[in-house]
């Protein structure tokens, strides 16, 4: 393919340790952090499926959190993509001026929030997670995320000391963990792909200053088209992520 509101109700202190995965699945082993990697494809791109199935394989990494955000500016070659959302291509935009370079296409991955490379190969998303992975492993805060009395609780700890990053958001996407789609126009009519982990809604649980914080959000004010929640913790407006986790729906 060529290039191209908050919901926190409840703040307290409180650190907990971090509990990252990819697997998306209750009881997948926790590393110390996960290298968080969007995935920006289209079911319209011809260089899609590649990546969707490669991102697949990568969701099975213990020290991987793989997100799919389809966008829908491929939609007028002939395919409506079924799962794109405008918000995740305005995501997509976003990235691309504040990293710099302004280019937007599919399928490109983001890595750590910081770098973006071609998300149809391994060696270049590789390269980009070696390189980000020690700033992020050195600024990393503490997340976790549990379902408790009908709520969303998430517990984010504060800064490490020295820290350049002091202030974010926390984010909660609902994920549907896999989708099969029969394509039937378009670049890549006739062929039947599986989505991985596709983000159904993000939403944004409250603001972080760089001090433990923890917020309670009600379910039913959260998606129900996934059945995982991820939670993670960017900096400024749209930069390095440097927590994450994820918690089973509970619906």
């Amino acid at each position: 393919m060529t290039k191209i509101s908050s919901l926190g109700v409840l703040v307290v202190a409180g650190i907990l340790s971090v509990a990252s995965t990819s697997a998306l699945a209750a009881g997948a082993s926790s590393p110390k952090y996960a290298s968080v990697i969007e995935l920006y494809t289209s079911q319209g791109c011809s260089s899609c499926p590649e990546a969707d199935q490669l991102l697949n394989e990568l969701a099975q990494r213990p020290d991987v959190i793989a997100l799919s955000f389809p966008v829908s500016y491929w939609d007028y070659l002939g395919w409506k993509d079924t799962l794109a959302r405008p918000e995740n291509s305005e995501r997509q935009r976003s990235y691309a001026k504040i990293l710099g370079d302004g280019e937007v296409y599919t399928p490109q991955a983001i890595v750590n929030g910081m770098q973006n490379c071609l998300g149809n190969r391994l060696a270049d998303i590789e390269t980009a997670v070696k390189s980000t992975a020690p700033l992020i492993h050195k600024e990393a805060a503490p997340i976790a995320a549990r379902i408790e009395r009908g709520r969303l609780v998430i517990d984010a700890g504060g800064a490490p000391p020295g820290s350049r990053h002091q202030k974010g958001k926390v984010w909660v996407a609902s994920v549907l963990s896999s989708l099969t789609v029969q394509i039937t126009r378009g670049e890549n009519a006739g062929n039947v792909v599986t989505y991985t982990n596709v983000v159904r809604e993000l939403m944004e649980a409250g603001e972080w200053a760089g001090a433990p914080v923890s917020y309670a959000l009600p379910l039913n004010s959260l998606s129900k088209d996934g059945d995982v929640f991820v939670v993670f913790l960017q900096t400024e407006a749209l930069g390095p992520i440097v927590g994450a986790t994820r918690v089973a729906g509970g619906w």
